[in-house]
């Protein structure tokens, strides 16, 4: 499990902070607490910000990760976890203001056929947070899968190099 605080300011409401976990294992991010504006860390979380001086692990911006953000959270919405059947994405009673979805809007497609999105000028901190949590939680993924990946190839590497024989 892994436990985020995502801590933001500048959009349409109070800046605040919101606090998930994001189970690599079932594939499940569970958005649970907007709560109020937090410069410090919660032990043990990783912090994401869109606030350059706030002691981070990530940095959010607009212009390099909203796209993908919004790209993440449809396909968290959309997606199933690794048992087939429950969601990949929830929102508690507690966090319910901040899903993203009323200020995400279809604005058609691109020439090479994906959806493009713009989000509206009423988006709020909370709802800011929560697509950068998503992106968060399917960038981890990404990295987890390159490095399992890159673990097969050396050990793919080793048999190879004491002879053994090697199905593909």
């Amino acid at each position: 499990m892994i436990p985020i605080q995502a801590t933001f300011t500048g959009y349409g409401s109070a800046a605040c902070t919101l606090f998930s976990a994001y189970d690599a294992d079932a594939r499940v991010l569970v958005i649970d607490t907007e709560a109020a504006y937090r410069a410090e860390r919660r032990a043990g979380c990783i912090v994401l910000t869109n606030q350059p001086d706030l002691t981070r692990d990530s940095l959010f911006t607009e212009e390099d990760h909203l796209e993908a953000a919004i790209a993440a959270f449809q396909s968290l919405k959309t997606g199933l976890a690794s048992d087939g059947k429950s969601s990949r994405l929830a929102f508690s009673k507690r966090a319910a203001r901040a899903t993203p979805e009323n200020a995400i809007e279809q604005e058609g497609l691109s020439a090479s056929g994906h959806t493009r999105y713009r989000i509206s000028t009423s988006i709020t901190n909370a709802q800011m947070a929560a697509l950068a949590t998503c992106w968060y939680a399917v960038r981890s993924d990404t990295i987890s899968r390159t490095v399992s990946m890159a673990a097969d190839l050396a050990d793919f590497q080793r048999r190879l190099m004491r002879g053994q024989i090697v199905t593909i």
